[in-house]
């Protein structure tokens, strides 16, 4: 067990005299000494080791320690000769290095913290005042923390022992199936709001584990079980079961009598319109895909709607993971939410409320998983673009996005959505009468992981390895618009090469030199084009990070000149 608990207080800046030593960070020094090595000669981090009397901090530790010292995100942009891992020559800083002149202190009535100068929980500091009110939040391992009052110390602690061992077993299994990871998982302590209680594999016991193993492998014999395994399982399923699960119909399909076609939505104040076409037109039946639902206007046409399709209201949005890009559930030093999501969270909340208790006719199912896929499909229509369910999104951003209708692509969202729904859904959300009126619940998945391709609908990754297979043989203009811009090494490499335009979203700060970029107000539209000869268009970023490249999001994919040069043409006439 790991406890964190935040405390409220004042952090002090002391200047240093003369006399005072001066602090100095492990990864101050450990830029030095790769300065003085590779001074020398381009030295290896197992050299570095071996030569500085490091052999006390583990090798990868280390690694991790010059990827902090550089700046930089990989092992790679470490070294020089990356098979070879030779470390890059560095300078030393110790020449235009200001030394540090202030120590630091945190301050309340339950503590008298020491802080180094690279503490990353000192805040900014503004003007020539020497003390600022905040928070810091500590991390205890043990009743007990350095600076901070023994007897509060062992307070909270068994505080937290005593609600945890007190918590009813189906409760701990529905805390760690809620959890991505149930080797470490948090939970928050009803009588302290400030503290947060981590809990790992070793604070369950073996019967626990076992139960949670099988319900999350989704085994469906339990005979080979002990018995008290066997009846954690079923008092579990008593109290989180009772809402039956619901699969997709198999007759959902598009329209094949209607006239084919395909349109572009482009520009602000576009995908409003767009979208209550496709869910007003709606006669059979509406899948839904946004990764946030925030909009009421919209969620209350969804609700009237799903009374009158027979096939039902089906909507795919990320609950989880936009609460993970907040706060780190792993290392978080802030775990207060930051005030501008605020409004934002209530809205959702609000809005699935209505989508759940609206839904006398029980027509209405949502999933959540890690979906940043924005989709809207009716027999009638298919949507694939960038827009979510946001008054910002329908608006005020510049959005787009293709409609489609009894076109090939057509029925291909509709199997993706189906393959989601599947085979990529964490938790079901229904009803509950407490807490936000909804609650998540873990439900199977399909553990074949095949996907089935359609060259012209490419996940992340697809995307990724169709762009470099088009840009190595590709010569002329290349267009990316995009809310942010993180290309992989390897691309960047062939767009620099290129005549390449980068359009990206004005608040979004971008650290990639060398290339020739534009910010826009309010920019979401996620658009590659290599001339006139290829164009993708969706709602993937221009980001292939590892963790970008793990959502589930589509982009469409078109050599139609025809279709491109609209594109090209409606693009020029918002003058971005």
């Amino acid at each position: 067990m790991k406890l964190q608990y935040q405390l409220q207080g004042e952090f002090h800046r002391i200047q240093l005299t003369g006399t005072d030593s001066i602090p100095v960070s492990l990864v101050d020094i450990i830029r030095e000494i790769q300065a003085v090595a590779t001074q020398h000669r381009t030295r290896t981090p197992q050299i570095l080791r071996q030569s500085f009397g490091l052999n006390f901090i583990p090798e990868p530790v280390l690694i991790n320690l010059l990827k902090q010292a550089q700046g930089v995100a990989t092992e790679n942009q470490l070294y020089q000769v990356s098979s070879l891992q030779l470390l890059h020559p560095v300078k030393s800083q110790l020449e235009t290095q200001v030394a540090n002149t202030y120590c630091y202190q945190f301050i309340s009535p339950i503590a008298n913290l020491h802080l180094t100068p690279d503490n990353p929980q000192i805040p900014v500091w503004i003007g020539s005042d020497s003390v600022q009110t905040g928070i810091y939040t500590v991390t205890l391992e043990k009743p007990f923390y350095p600076g901070l009052s023994d007897t509060f110390s062992e307070t909270i602690w068994q505080c937290a022992v005593n609600f945890w061992q007190d918590l009813a077993d189906f409760r701990k299994m529905h805390l760690a199936l809620q959890s991505l990871d149930f080797n470490n998982f948090s939970i928050l302590h009803p009588e302290y709001p400030e503290l947060k209680i981590w809990i790992t594999q070793e604070d369950l016991s073996l019967n626990l584990r076992e139960a949670i193993t099988y319900l999350r492998l989704h085994v469906s014999e339990s005979t080979d079980l002990s018995q008290p395994v066997q009846l954690l399982i079923q008092n579990y399923q008593h109290q989180y079961n009772q809402v039956p699960i619901v699969n997709l119909p198999n007759e959902i399909s598009h329209d094949q009598s209607l006239p084919p076609g395909l349109k572009l939505i482009l520009g602000r104040d576009k995908s409003r319109y767009a979208l209550n076409t496709i869910i007003s037109s709606a006669r059979q039946f509406l899948l839904i895909s946004s990764y946030i639902i925030e909009d009421e206007n919209l969620t209350e046409l969804i609700c009237e709607k799903s009374r009158e399709l027979p096939l039902g209201v089906w909507i795919l949005t990320d609950l989880r993971n936009e609460v993970l890009d907040r706060i780190d559930t792993e290392t978080s030093i802030n775990v207060s939410v930051p005030e501008i999501y605020h409004h934002s969270d209530e809205l959702k909340k609000r809005c699935l409320r209505k989508l759940l208790r609206d839904n006398d006719n029980d027509n209405i199912r949502i999933r959540s998983g890690a979906f940043h896929l924005k989709t809207y499909i009716s027999e009638q229509h298919a949507y694939l673009g960038s827009a979510n369910i946001t008054k910002g999104s329908l608006d005020f951003n510049i959005e787009a996005g293709v409609v489609t209708r009894n076109y090939a692509n057509h029925e291909q969202l509709i199997n993706l959505f189906r393959q989601y729904w599947y085979k990529y859904s964490r938790d079901e959300v229904i009803p509950d009468t407490s807490y936000d009126g909804f609650r998540l619940r873990s439900i199977n998945r399909y553990a074949d992981d095949k996907y089935e391709h359609y060259p012209n609908l490419l996940i992340p990754r697809q995307y990724q390895k169709d762009l470099i297979q088009q840009l190595s043989h590709f010569q002329g203009q290349v267009k990316i618009y995009s809310r942010s811009f993180q290309p992989s090494p390897e691309i960047a490499e062939y767009l620099r090469n290129l005549d390449t335009y980068i359009f990206v979203d004005s608040q979004i700060p971008i650290h990639q030199p060398g290339f020739n970029v534009h910010k826009t107000n309010r920019l979401h539209a996620k658009i590659t084009l290599l001339g006139n000869q290829v164009a993708y268009i969706g709602g993937i970023n221009f980001n292939f990070s590892s963790r970008a490249l793990s959502l589930h999001d589509l982009m469409y994919k078109t050599t139609n000149r025809q279709e491109i040069n609209q594109l090209i043409e409606n693009l020029n006439s918002l003058n971005i």
